[in-house]
């Protein structure tokens, strides 16, 4: 059973039966106003039998129906009187579902705290509409309208409302008199969702102190509401993240399914300090069981991505706050790394030699970290991977890396699913690649035949 709250909407059909959109559109325009106004009721009747407290598209053509006079509101005020009626009262349904949802996950999150029992597994994916943003389904919710904030870009009935362009520009240009002005003056406005929405537009401009008054007024923090600090201006961002601790976040503070902000900034080394010194855990990460639920304490994932960049400073940064090699595949990231638009599964991948050598610094530092050349990688999340480093570095067309690896103990004759490093070199590696792995194996040879 999935419990996580979620909009019933779904996105504009692009074509609808037989006739195109723009088709459909320049034939209504062309009918005369009896006939516009008897289809309008046809429409209106139809998109009206639609229950959302059933979850279905009952009956056929209810949301089909309701899109089409959403459209046409846009140029017809009959039309919009009419869908604007469907609308609310659509609206109002959606809204006590969400409520009905969120107390049924309440009731199951307190039943499993006294029993111990775990959780249903919700169901990760579903429907997403095209041009909404980010979506906050752990929003306060106080009334029905609150549902047109509870995604990044706001989903109103019908057109706007007046003050709402100019709240906009203040919160986006940092113009905070404009915003208090607008949030006194609309009785309205004042909803926790409305005022996370300001929040967000601040954040996202890198307007600290207009921030600042929208957490002072009642914006709550919700899962991805830091998320939208990564949007900002570089030299913004560390100010806005002391804003947020200043009001209970840390870095540590999961969003949905348990992810963490730290594998997304890595890439920005003084974010990442800023991080690390306010006691971020570089082992969390994402899970995929529940949508509210705590991150993996067993991650690697921001390790694994320094390696596959190659940045050995950060990757240094987190293996001296702790990052745990063995939770994941560093060294595998490393040696398979791929230049921009390198796919070893559609064509042979061949990087130019600076690219090649500019992971074995961090190969190095991993295997000085304790790193094993021979680990072995099982399958990930169901797919199947080529098992060794050795064969990732092959699959990858770097050759410098197969060197660097067989100098360092990699041996290349041990299978994994899609065979050896050398088995693979001979289906489709280089001349060169060849040769440093037929190297290898005379050497691997060489040491047996000298031990014994």
């Amino acid at each position: 059973m999935n419990n996580q709250p979620r909009l019933l909407s779904r996105p504009m059909p692009q074509k609808w039966p037989g006739i195109s959109v723009s088709e459909w559109l320049s034939n209504w325009h062309k009918q005369d106003r009896l006939t516009k106004d008897a289809q309008i009721a046809r429409l209106v009747k139809l998109a009206s039998s639609y229950d959302p407290q059933s979850e279905k598209w009952t009956p056929e053509g209810s949301a089909l129906a309701f899109r089409q006079l959403e459209m046409l509101s846009e140029s017809d005020p009959q039309v919009l009187e009419g869908w604007l009626s469907i609308a609310q009262r659509r609206r109002e349904r959606e809204f006590e579902t969400i409520l009905t949802k969120r107390e049924q996950r309440t009731t199951l999150e307190n039943r499993a705290g006294e029993t111990g029992d775990p959780l249903p597994r919700d169901q990760k994916g579903g429907w997403t509409i095209l041009g909404d943003g980010l979506r906050y389904d752990d929003i306060p919710l106080t009334a029905p309208n609150d549902l047109t904030f509870m995604t990044e870009n706001p989903r109103f009935l019908g057109p706007p409302p007046e003050y709402y362009s100019g709240f906009e520009s203040a919160c986006r240009q940092g113009s905070l008199a404009t915003a208090q002005s607008i949030i006194a003056s609309e009785a309205l406005t004042t909803t926790p969702a409305f005022l996370h929405h300001g929040l967000c537009l601040a954040l996202k401009a890198g307007n600290v102190e207009t921030a600042r008054y929208f957490l002072a007024t009642g914006a709550p923090i919700v899962r991805k509401t830091p998320n939208h600090i990564l949007s900002a201006p570089e030299d913004q961002q560390i100010s806005l993240f002391e804003l947020l601790v200043d009001y209970g976040w840390t870095p540590n503070t999961p969003g949905t399914w348990g992810a963490v902000l730290l594998p997304s900034i890595v890439t920005n080394h003084s974010l990442l300090r800023w991080f690390l010194d306010h006691g971020a855990n570089p082992n969390l990460g994402e899970q995929d069981e529940h949508l509210y639920g705590e991150p993996l304490t067993d991650s690697c994932v921001a390790l694994e991505k320094m390696a596959y960049q190659g940045d050995l400073e950060a990757a240094r940064m987190l293996l001296d706050s702790g990052a745990v090699i063995q939770n994941g595949f560093p060294l595998h990231s490393a040696a398979g790394a791929c230049p921009p638009g390198g796919n070893p599964h559609s064509g042979m991948v061949t990087p130019s030699e600076e690219f090649d050598r500019s992971r074995i610094p961090v190969m190095a530092l991993l295997v000085e970290r304790g790193a094993d050349v021979n680990q072995f990688q099982g399958p990930q999340k169901g797919n199947m991977v080529p098992g060794y480093a050795i064969v990732h570095a092959v699959m990858a067309g770097a050759v410098e890396r197969v060197r660097w690896l067989l100098e360092n103990g990699a041996d290349p004759t041990v299978k994994g699913p899609w065979g050896s490093a050398v088995e693979y070199a001979c289906k489709v590696g280089s001349g060169d690649m060849r040769l440093v792995l037929e190297n290898g194996v005379v050497d691997k040879l060489s040491k047996r035949l000298g031990e014994a």
